[in-house]
């Protein structure tokens, strides 16, 4: 798909202060929001995960510290380098599509996902994808963003829209960032990206806001 390949080669362009602009943008509730997702993975007596657009490595490496095993897939070969880099035992890194994932049906106890699937804009064909791979009573686990419902909403999309590209602008790419924040408003929000995921097959879900309802968990499992 056309838009696989303009996401791959904006995240080439931004891999080497990703980390950096991740702790600075969300104020280090980055790392908070990783850990209640590798919190979920551990239940259930999840072994063998797939992380799903991986990017560095940052949710990989909290997964491991839960000492499980992990293949980490992104379209992002720069990315996929520097996540190699950070670990070294039990994660194996893997470029492929989320669109058309290189597995067999029924490989993984679980698929983790941070703040990557509002890149995959047939989100409806990736989450069938993902559906196909996991184990039969495996789990989905998802981190996104969204936008905080009421009084906080005008001035969260000040931050995202202005004030982000700005600081980008001096670390990063500032067209990147601009799309940060285009993206996150034009996603589905936490009701529809529910229903998606229902309607892909995945049931029992739970809903986590987090961060005042700028990003979402959501846990949904295969049965």
């Amino acid at each position: 798909m056309k838009e696989t390949q303009q996401i791959k080669s904006m995240f080439d362009k931004i891999v080497l202060r990703y980390d950096l602009l991740n702790r600075l943008l969300s104020f280090g509730q980055d790392i908070l929001w990783r850990k209640k997702m590798a919190k979920e993975a551990l239940k259930d007596g999840s072994q063998l995960i797939l992380d799903l657009a991986v990017g560095t490595g940052d949710s990989a490496k909290e997964l491991l510290n839960k000492r499980l095993k992990v293949i980490g897939v992104d379209i992002s070969f720069e990315m996929l380098k520097i996540a190699k880099g950070k670990i070294q035992k039990n994660f194996f890194p893997l470029r492929a599509s989320a669109y058309e994932l290189p597995f067999r049906e029924k490989v993984f106890d679980a698929v983790t996902c941070a703040f990557g699937i509002r890149n995959m804009h047939a989100t409806e064909i990736a989450l069938r994808e993902i559906h196909r791979v996991i184990k039969d009573n495996g789990k989905i686990i998802i981190l996104e963003f969204s936008l905080p419902k009421g009084f906080l909403k005008k001035p969260y999309l000040i931050y995202l829209k202005n004030i982000v590209p700005i600081i980008a602008s001096f670390l990063s790419c500032r067209s990147a960032y601009e799309y940060l924040g285009s993206s996150i408003e034009e996603f589905f929000k936490p009701e529809e990206f529910s229903k998606l995921l229902q309607n892909c097959g995945f049931k029992n879900l739970r809903i986590y806001s987090l961060s005042l309802g700028a990003v979402y968990l959501y846990v949904g499992e295969k049965t």
